[in-house]
């Protein structure tokens, strides 16, 4: 994969990379497989709402030009490409599953299935972790774009700015209370 598809990725890789320290001062383990753990699954955790350009390439619409372009990046064998091309041009999907407070909501619960109420190894534990935080990243770029109806595309109308304050401020409340039960 080339170094310029993941300067991309670079404030999502940055987010994750602070979890990741976080959550090892939080664990004070003195295990390298922990530390491990714990990086990779972070750092997993930020290409995971990324399988929704997957999704919708192999799956929901594959005659589009769109996800044409992207198999045809994969049949060459070019990662980087592909992350590449899907970044610039994630606009034009305009249906997506991860990219929503629906799976924001389902990944809220999952945070509490598996840090909260059971004993899961810590690569688990960090995915689902930096996949939350980055989706709420995610939420955060789509309403800096404008689009914020797009992520909240399972609600009749717009949500208001007293709605989303109060969202964030339940999702940071979220994501604490997980940083405690890790």
């Amino acid at each position: 994969m080339r170094l310029k598809a993941l300067a991309i990725y670079k404030i999502p890789l940055l987010i994750s990379l602070t979890l990741s320290i976080v959550l090892i001062a939080l664990k004070l383990e003195n295990d390298a497989l922990a530390f491990a753990q714990i990086f990779i699954g972070s750092f997993l955790g930020v290409f995971v709402l990324d399988a929704d350009y997957l999704l919708h390439t192999y799956f929901l619409e594959p005659e589009d030009e769109f996800s044409k372009s992207v198999s045809g990046y994969f049949k060459h064998r070019d990662l980087g490409g592909a992350l590449a091309f899907i970044y610039h041009n994630r606009h034009t999907v305009s249906e997506k599953t991860l990219h929503s407070f629906l799976f924001q909501i389902v990944l809220l619960g999952a945070c509490v299935f598996i840090i909260v109420s059971s004993n899961t190894n810590l690569l688990i534990q960090s995915l689902v972790l930096s996949t939350f935080v980055n989706s709420f990243y995610r939420m955060i770029e789509f309403y800096f774009d404008a689009k914020i109806d797009e992520w909240f595309w399972v609600l009749k109308n717009q949500p208001s700015k007293k709605f989303l304050i109060v969202y964030c401020a339940l999702l940071i409340g979220a994501f604490v209370y997980f940083l405690r039960s890790f």
